[in-house]
């Protein structure tokens, strides 16, 4: 069976100005006083921060365009050496799942692939993109609120699973599609580090060390190939006082209260398109995806980042529900990473 859709893609948020001192307990070389503003990739790549060029390269081909917004590769550790990406529900529009109620979706048989607007690195780590689109098939969803909205959905259920296969194509005529999802050829991608392949991938927050956002904004003219961000991880506490503030200046985060088990705050500004976009540790470890962001003038700036360890324990409640057959169809593709 072969369902062909076209998804709406919807973004919430904004990303990154900075002051970075050389007390940074990431590792990262940043001069003092010196204020590292939301920076085009290519500018990083080619300045003179070598520990930044070095984080740079270490994660910059895990993160790809999906509609106008981003999506992060997590792993390529599952059975079929795939990637598996995270992105939004909002990026995807929750209105294109068949179901608000959790669903995973057997790819192996029933083709919900699309190329369009789907691009990562290429192979060879050029920056540009270029117009090579590559096959994308949303895997699973979690549960999500009847009420939710592609604005109002909150970090606790504003996450997916995808696949990204080896098929490519140049564009062309709008729609292009895949044939159903390729398991014979490991995926090829631009990971000179192998961060993808780790044995830890991911990893949890700490507090006061700063990340590393990577995402692709809808500024297309002044960042075309993406842009880069770093933040302080802010504690719970700071989360909190921020959110007061928020609230107290009129920004619509200020009324979303923070939740610590599913989300951390990065004291940052995020441009709209960076959503879905990925947060990394100084070793290039993933930390979490972009969701939210506060955009209001005179505002604190922070954006909101759902935690990897959340989106696993989600992966893993919803497998164990499931009876054997569906798990059997499902494990393959998530294998590496439960």
């Amino acid at each position: 069976m072969k369902i062909k859709m076209l998804q709406l893609f919807f973004l919430v948020g904004s990303v990154l100005s900075i002051s970075c001192s050389n007390d940074d307990k990431a590792g990262l070389i940043i001069p003092p006083g010196d204020t590292l503003q939301l920076q085009k990739i290519e500018d990083i790549l080619n300045g003179n921060n070598q520990s930044l060029i070095e984080l740079l390269n270490k994660v910059r081909g895990s993160v790809g365009k999906r509609g106008p917004a981003s999506k992060t590769i997590w792993s390529r550790k599952n059975d079929h050496s795939l990637g598996l990406y995270i992105s939004a529900n909002h990026v995807y529009n929750i209105n294109g799942w068949s179901s608000r109620s959790a669903e995973f979706f057997d790819i192996a048989s029933i083709n919900m692939g699309i190329f369009e607007t789907s691009q990562i690195v290429p192979i060879n780590g050029r920056v540009e993109l270029g117009n090579t689109l590559i096959a994308d098939f949303p895997l699973m969803h979690f549960d999500i609120s009847q009420s939710a909205t592609n604005t109002t959905i909150l970090p606790s259920e504003d996450f997916y699973l995808g696949i990204i296969d080896n098929q490519r194509v140049e564009q062309g005529p709008f729609p292009q599609y895949p044939s159903v999802v390729q398991v014979n050829t490991p995926l090829e991608i631009y990971d000179p580090n192998g961060r993808s392949l780790a044995s830890q991938t991911w990893s949890t927050p700490i507090v006061g060390e700063k990340a590393l956002v990577v995402g692709y904004p809808q500024d297309r003219v002044n960042y075309p190939n993406g842009a880069v961000a770093y933040g302080k991880i802010l504690s719970n506490l700071q989360a909190e006082s921020m959110i007061t503030q928020l609230q107290s200046a009129g920004d619509t985060e200020g009324n979303i209260p923070y939740n610590p088990n599913v989300e951390f705050l990065i004291e940052a500004r995020a441009l709209p398109g960076m959503s879905g976009g990925g947060v990394f540790n100084s070793e290039g470890q993933l930390l979490g995806i972009m969701v939210r962001a506060s955009n209001t003038e005179n505002a604190p700036k922070i954006i909101r980042v759902v935690r990897i360890e959340y989106v696993k324990s989600k992966i893993t409640e919803f497998y164990n529900s499931l009876i054997q057959s569906n798990k059997d169809k499902l494990k393959p593709f998530i294998d590496g990473e439960i």
